[in-house]
């Protein structure tokens, strides 16, 4: 695929390449899952790309889109990107002022989103959006009576699309061909934890560039089903849920809603799925919960099998081949206990999996891949979209070794520095933090970690976080609330730490769920709460 080094020229391939013979979306409606193919993608994303033309969008302008994910938001996206346009990614639980800084400072000229709810905040702010042209909505649901003329549907602004595609026949085939891999695809901001979020401008080649360095490692096919339901203001849904399958041919499968997600990635049975930490930390507890509360004999089972699933994992982990016993064991175990596990959690399918976000726990790490989901931790951040990977090398308590084409290294303070294809064009409107944050071609993350003997990262905390204790000895507070959260009976924690004090404390929320049951087999009596706490 030479010169193929963009969204929309990866998209316009796969659709002469497969045309309707193959599926590129699955979603989700009334219970039913409907299909998408390559061409229906291509030709719908081509309608709104061009009835954004036809509204007076122009390259290099910003359209920002905020709702649930769905065929219409990847049409959003592909067909902005189309016309030259730079897609920004908003948070659905993000609040009018929120929106009104993020569109403002990036110079949002359209605005699409999902939703009544969506339509709302927008309408609150358009007034202080000199630059918004119109809202486009693709959920018309509870928008019957409003009349403002800044509104307009996805399926008019489509309709206008066609309109000047039959007017101007082949003038969407060279608009693609305008595109370059160094044009900027994507302004994602960051979390503005350390003062107002900075939009990083991402270009194809960054997040291209990224994405074939994992499938270096984790190889696609253009029969892999990805589930797509992070938002596309996350940087690795841009890698993994728009990215990945246009690089690969494989399909990308949409949950009905966001309550659904478990039973419609049970439907699905996904062979890549990426989760955030978090998530996954949930599903262990989850798991080690439904496994205490259920009959005399499956608890038996699991404390008999489970340690099968270690020791197995243990002597792969080692390097050595298992013999003939421990296989036997293992296969014995994974007919028992394991797969039905992942059948339960629709996981059965999983070829690679992967975390980020928050570090998981080494806990987690290992009990997943006990029970056989090849899970991977992923580093990476907002600004660079791929950094480290651990493969099918891993080791629970690192994120792995430098994906192909990185490099790393340590700073002094012991910062993580990155140089790579996938390192940020740089920040919107902000040449002074750019400067900063590349240094000779070097980004600095502002994240602590060493490396181990092995090459591989161990990813601490935010540097700014560290926190030196009086005994002299310095406390990453995420590493250890990573580590608390693997209780089943914990659902978050906050770290304390005093420069003044030797020790540090603890702020935990327990599940009120897994502990009430633990409480009524313990034959504990609570009302509240406080009691349990």
């Amino acid at each position: 695929m030479m010169g193929v080094d963009t969204f929309p020229k990866l998209l316009k391939f796969n659709s002469e390449r497969w045309g309707n013979e193959k599926v590129a979306m699955r979603y989700k409606k009334f219970g039913v899952w409907g299909p998408c193919t390559w061409k229906q993608y291509y030709e719908e994303s081509r309608s709104f790309g061009l009835g954004l033309l036809s509204l007076g969008l122009r390259r290099g302008e910003t359209v920002g889109i905020i709702g649930d994910n769905s065929p219409e938001a990847f049409f959003t996206e592909l067909g902005a990107q189309v016309v030259g346009g730079i897609v920004l990614g908003l948070y659905t639980d993000a609040i009018s002022d929120e929106l009104k800084y993020l569109a403002e400072h990036s110079d949002t000229v359209f605005a699409v989103v999902n939703d009544q709810e969506q339509v709302d905040k927008f309408l609150e702010i358009k007034d202080e959006l000199p630059k918004l042209k119109k809202i486009i909505y693709w959920d018309s649901k509870g928008l019957v009576h409003y009349d403002d003329p800044i509104m307009i549907s996805f399926g008019q602004v489509q309709e206008l699309g066609r309109k000047m595609e039959s007017k101007t026949p082949g003038s969407f085939e060279e608009t693609i061909a305008e595109g370059k891999g160094d044009d900027v695809a994507v302004l994602l901001y960051t979390s503005g934890t350390k003062g107002l979020p900075k939009g990083a401008m991402l270009t194809y080649k960054n997040i291209l560039s990224g994405i074939k360095a994992v499938m270096e490692l984790d190889a696609w096919t253009e029969d892999s089903r990805s589930f797509s339901f992070l938002p596309l203001a996350w940087v690795p849904e841009q890698l993994f849920g728009i990215a990945g399958p246009l690089v690969s041919g494989g399909s990308v499968n949409f949950p009905e809603e966001p309550e659904t997600v478990t039973s419609d990635v049970r439907d699905i049975g996904p062979t890549q799925l990426f989760y955030g930490s978090r998530l996954w930390e949930s599903l262990t507890s989850m798991m080690q919960a439904r496994i205490t509360e259920s009959t005399f004999i499956k608890r038996h089972a699991y404390k008999l099998l489970f340690p099968m699933g270690y020791k197995w994992l243990t002597l792969k982990e080692k390097g050595g081949e298992p013999g003939f016993f421990w296989k036997t064991l293992h296969c014995v175990a994974d007919r028992l206990l394991f797969r039905p596990i992942r059948d339960d959690m629709g996981l059965s399918h999983l070829t690679f999996a992967w975390s980020s976000g928050a570090s998981l726990s080494p806990d987690s790490c290992r009990l997943l891949q006990a029970i056989g989901i090849p899970i991977r931790n992923h580093y990476a951040s907002t600004e660079v979209c791929a950094v480290c990977n651990s493969g099918k090398d891993f080791r629970a308590e690192t994120v792995g070794r430098p994906v192909p084409g990185t490099k790393i290294r340590i700073s002094s303070e012991g910062e993580i520095l990155v140089k790579s294809a996938q390192v940020f064009k740089g920040y919107y409107k902000d040449r002074d933090a750019t400067d900063k944050a590349i240094i000779d071609g070097w980004f600095h993350t502002g994240d602590a970690g060493f490396i181990d003997d092995d090459g591989h990262l161990i990813f601490l905390d935010r540097l700014d976080d560290l926190t030196k204790l009086a005994g002299g000895e310095k406390v990453a507070p995420q590493y250890i609330e990573s580590r608390l959260r693997f209780s089943p009976y914990i659902t978050d924690a906050m770290v304390l730490a005093d420069p003044d004090k030797p020790y540090v404390a603890a702020i935990l929320t327990i599940s009120f769920v897994n502990v009430g049951r633990w409480a009524e087999m313990k034959r504990i009596n609570y009302t509240t709460y406080t009691d349990l706490s």
